[in-house]
Parts: C-alpha cells; structure tokens; sequence
C-alpha cells in the first residue's frame, strides 16, 4: 500500500475514534505506537506504582533524583554543595537585578530555606548583596567575577552530565518530552503560587 493513503487510512481511524482530536495529537499518539511494545518500567530496588501517572511522576522524580546526584559530584570542583545552589547562582546571574525573594520564590523555595541558601553563595564570595534605590529594607542581588567563572565552569559539566542522563534521546525526542512536559510544569508553578498567596 502506498505509504501516503496507509497514513490517510491511519489518520481516518484515529479520527474517528477521537473526533475533537487534532493532527498534532494523531501525530502523538501514532509515535507511541510505534514504540515496542514492552511490559512497564521497573525501578532498581523499588517497587512498581499501581497506576500509569504514579509510574511517570515516579520515573521523572528518579531521573531528577540521579541527574541531580551526578551534577553534584561534577560541581564539587567548584565548591557548590547542592543543586539548589547552582540553580540559585543562575538566577542571580540572568535574572535582572533580582530581589532575594524573587530567586527565592523562582524556585519554589521556603524563604528561611532560600535565605540559607543565598548566604552560603554570599559567603563563598559568588554573590554581592546591594541595597535597593527604593527600599532600605531590600537587598538586591550580583553575581561576582568569580562566581560568572565558577556558573561557566557548572554549566559546561553540567552538558556533560545531560548528555550522560538523556543518552538514547534524540535531540527530536527531547523536543517532544519539553513540549508535553512544560504546560503541566507551568500549570503547577501558577497553583503553587495562587496556593502562597491565600
């Protein structure tokens, strides 16, 4: 059969079966059945979630867990003892003049918990703390020279390390994952804060 009207035909049996779905869900959903088909995932020494939404949280929370435990033995080198940290030293470097409480709340962090955070990176000598125009009580965050070194140097490893934990993902698939995964993560960032600010 000609590959053109085999994927007609497909496209006409997915509609049909799906009739407000568009052609970027059929497109979704033919990939997924072109997988193999393979019983589901195990975890090394844990326990199998008893429904499939159990099981993805699971499996995003465990690579997380094992990406976040190699980057750290990369960045030891460079004196950060978290993840938290870099992630911290990046929002200082990108974001515009931040606030303490704007790193703060960009990563879902309780303020004594940021707070801790931002003075080990002020004490490691890769922030400046500067006061506000406007406001006495705020402090405005800077990265340092060092610091702009030390997040290049984080950043290079920390490509190594993705490199490591997405090995088999093709750059086309990692595209997918971000762009069936941003909207959830958007979504629960908007709960989280509607949820802080009650």
């Amino acid at each position: 059969m000609n590959k053109a009207v085999e994927l007609l035909n497909l496209w006409a049996h997915y509609e049909e079966e799906n009739p407000k779905a568009d052609l970027a869900q059929f497109c979704q959903a033919y990939l997924v059945s072109q997988q193999p088909k393979t019983s589901l995932a195990t975890f090394w020494q844990s326990p199998i979630p008893p429904d499939k939404a159990s099981l993805l949280i699971k499996l995003i929370g465990r690579i997380s867990k094992l990406h976040t435990l190699q980057a750290l033995a990369a960045f030891k080198e460079f004196g950060l003892n978290s993840f938290d940290e870099f992630l911290y030293l990046s929002s200082v470097a990108y974001m515009d003049n931040p606030k303490k409480t704007d790193v703060i709340s960009a990563h879902f962090n309780e303020l004594s918990s940021g707070l801790l955070i931002l003075e080990r990176l002020k004490k490691s000598g890769l922030t400046l703390e500067e006061g506000d125009a406007l406001d006495k009580r705020t402090k405005r965050l800077r990265i340092t020279n060092q610091g702009q070194k030390q997040l290049e140097s984080c950043y290079q490893k920390l490509n190594e390390v993705n490199q490591l934990c997405l090995k088999g993902l093709d750059e086309d698939q990692v595209e997918l994952v971000i762009q069936l995964l941003q909207p959830v993560e958007a979504f629960l960032a908007e709960y989280w804060l509607a949820a802080k600010m009650k």
